[in-house]
């Protein structure tokens, strides 16, 4: 992941300080940026067609979009006063995801930010559907945040070290680098992960003339070997390692209570068609743990066979 250029900041409501938009400055301190504001807007009261006239309506949506354009103008006013391109856009739609989605396809950026939608209710901030949405289909990658500045916490980058197709390894590829430049913002320490798999070492009674005890030591070593390997690539070195035996769902979130990291960045797959409907995946099973910020780096697999 290159240092983004084409900046998406998901603009919540009118508030007194914009998390996503303190983020997106940061990178305009490494690099010229062009930050596009968005707001998603919709008012139910415009459905009453038993109440309101066409004409009514065309003229109260109208008067809502103006609003918040009046609003969004006034943040990106000044912005370019700090000589940082701007533009604004507002879409009214029903449901925020779809919203986003939509700004997403027209303007392709190079990554999107949002304030995480957290309810005071739930211990783990992905329970909300609006978020759970995106980080399966947002087609650029996408930064969920909690805070209004970074912070030096530590930064946990999710890799698949067995990854042998050019798609997972590309992603790998990109996740080692975002950690490098999230680390470079937050001034963080940069920490990888690779769970690997457990032999049952029940298996030994059927078969006493392998050593599953050697063979488990011996996956471990491997992945620890890949890792190192994957690390020098990308000029990390430093990067404080961690190869665990267990299923990524565990592992990974374990790792995150273990380091208090502040920043988890991981792979995730868009699936499409009844599929996306049923069928989940491990980044979703490591959300569902998680209590701190993720960077989400979507790889599209399209409709399985």
């Amino acid at each position: 992941m290159q240092t983004p250029q084409k900046i998406l900041v998901v603009i919540s409501g009118k508030r007194k300080q914009h998390e996503a938009l303190l983020r997106a400055l940061k990178f305009a301190e490494l690099n010229e940026v062009h930050i596009h504001l968005l707001n998603v807007i919709y008012e139910p009261i415009l459905d009453l067609t038993d109440v309101l006239s066409s004409d009514h309506r065309k003229e109260m949506k109208k008067e809502y979009l103006a609003d918040r354009y009046l609003y969004l103008n006034t943040i990106a006013e000044d912005l370019e006063k700090k000589n940082i391109r701007c533009t604004t856009h507002v879409e009214w739609c029903r449901e925020v995801h779809e919203g986003i989605e939509d700004a997403v396809s027209k303007i392709q950026p190079d990554l999107v930010i949002k304030r995480i939608t957290a309810d005071s209710m739930s211990i783990n901030p992905f329970a909300m559907p609006i978020d759970r949405h995106l980080l399966r289909y947002c087609k650029a990658p996408l930064l969920l945040v909690k805070h209004a500045s970074w912070t030096n916490s530590p930064i946990l980058a999710a890799v698949d070290v067995l990854a042998k197709d050019d798609k997972h390894v590309a992603l790998n590829q990109d996740i080692l680098e975002a950690a490098r430049l999230f680390a470079q913002l937050g001034e963080s320490e940069i920490h990888t992960v690779s769970a690997y798999l457990v032999h049952n070492m029940s298996a030994a009674i059927d078969f006493p003339t392998i050593n599953f005890e050697k063979l488990s030591a011996n996956s471990a070593q491997f992945h620890s070997d890949k890792l190192d390997s994957m690390e020098k690539a990308h000029e990390i070195p430093m990067a404080k390692k961690h190869v665990v035996a267990g299923m990524p769902e565990k592992v990974i979130p374990n790792v995150v209570k273990q380091i208090d990291a502040g920043l988890v960045i991981l792979g995730t797959v868009a699936r499409k068609g009844i599929s996306a409907a049923f069928l989940g995946n491990t980044a979703e099973s490591i959300l569902a743990e998680l209590n701190c910020e993720v960077l989400a780096l979507n790889l599209d697999e399209g409709e399985p066979e």
